[in-house]
């Protein structure tokens, strides 16, 4: 091994989907990447198309957009984009471009799955892997939405005392996110 290959090796030991996996495995998942460049400006991956591969980006840096062009965040040098929608056949939820030179290594999904299938443990590991990098993300989209919800009622000038954990207004008044009066007598119980 080169190395070249032996700082790739590191790098992939690195990025949170393949945590825990064997120098042997990391290199049976590098032989079914290849290399690529991206130029400045470069479009990598685009909203809606089918996510074929996933990248790790080597060197440079790519910006993470959405449809209107706003900055989602940005991928450095050893972080890992696409592998949602390999492993969930989902198309892509972001624009990906080059902001500047970037070195990736590419790995498509049929190719990425042959070589899970090779290896049980690998897979499971992978697998468990994404199952905690997922709740990870619902954890913190989770937060920011309690987050929003917080500024929305300051904005509005309700106290967070006013509303139960499911958003219901406890003033005796109905508001937008209590349930329409009348469900309730119409299937017999009165409010």
């Amino acid at each position: 091994m080169n190395q070249q290959q032996h700082r790739l090796m590191q790098v992939l030991q690195k990025i949170p989907i393949f945590k825990g996996l064997e120098l042997v495995q990391i290199q049976r998942i590098l032989r079914v990447g290849t290399s690529q460049k991206f130029s400045l400006g470069e479009q990598i991956y685009t909203i809606g198309e089918p996510s074929l591969d996933m990248l790790v980006l080597l060197q440079g840096r790519l910006a993470v957009t959405g449809e209107s062009g706003e900055l989602f965040g940005e991928i450095g040098p050893g972080m890992l984009t696409g592998e949602m929608g390999v492993f969930t056949n989902h198309p892509r939820s972001a624009n990906i471009s080059a902001t500047e030179n970037s070195v990736a290594v590419i790995i498509e999904q049929r190719a990425l799955k042959t070589a899970l299938a090779s290896d049980q443990i690998m897979h499971v590991r992978v697998l468990e892997n994404l199952v905690e990098i997922l709740s990870e993300r619902l954890l913190a989209s989770n937060e920011t939405n309690d987050d929003l919800h917080k500024k929305l009622m300051e904005a509005e000038g309700i106290e967070e005392d006013d509303y139960d954990a499911g958003g219901h207004n406890h003033d005796g008044t109905a508001d937008e996110y209590d349930e329409y009066p009348g469900e309730m007598e119409e299937s017999g119980v009165k409010n």
